[in-house]
């Protein structure tokens, strides 16, 4: 009998002593339209909390983008035609790795919460970031790239030419016929 009470304070004393996970004061709205991260950190210093929870809302969002530029990436090589074009590909991927960077700028705190837990501050946000937006952003650097790409295309195409036209020079020179 005193195993079984002895045993049974020593559950009780260490599931006291084990620290409760933050329960987050909101959900994670529904909304096609944007992409959302909850997150949390602790500070002795409000604002540095808050901060933080904000970066680390920031960094779980990109992550969804990350993950969301890679599909719409997929996306954009089966509508050009697969590997077709090496350049214009590598060119779209570098696109797409600095898109993640670019639409960060466009996000929000949508909710911020803090409390007090001994010494220390609780910071809790929503972040938010807007889908449109990065799909914007993401057209119009893929719209610049493919301008670049088909103006490098045209340089290196009068090259060619000129080359050609050197050649073709060259040989009426060898033949006297000029």
């Amino acid at each position: 009998m005193k195993r079984i009470i002895i045993l049974t304070i020593s559950i009780i004393v260490i599931l006291g002593c084990g620290s409760k996970s933050p329960h987050f004061p909101f959900d994670i709205p529904s909304d096609p339209n944007y992409l959302y991260a909850r997150a949390t950190a602790t500070s002795k210093d409000m604002q540095h909390a808050l901060n933080t929870a904000k970066d680390a809302g920031r960094v779980e969002i990109g992550r969804q983008m990350e993950t969301r530029v890679s599909a719409m990436f997929k996306r954009f090589i089966e509508e050009t035609g697969g590997g077709t074009d090496a350049e214009l590909l590598r060119q779209t991927a570098d696109v797409s790795k600095s898109v993640v960077s670019t639409t960060l700028y466009g996000s929000r705190a949508k909710k911020e919460d803090v409390k007090q837990e001994g010494g220390l501050y609780r910071a809790y946000v929503l972040m938010e970031v807007a889908i449109g937006e990065a799909n914007k952003v993401l057209a119009a650097q893929i719209k610049a790239q493919e301008h670049l790409y088909t103006r490098f295309r045209a340089a290196q195409g009068f090259k060619e030419l000129a080359e050609e036209v050197e050649k073709y020079e060259e040989f009426k020179r060898q033949q006297g016929l000029r």
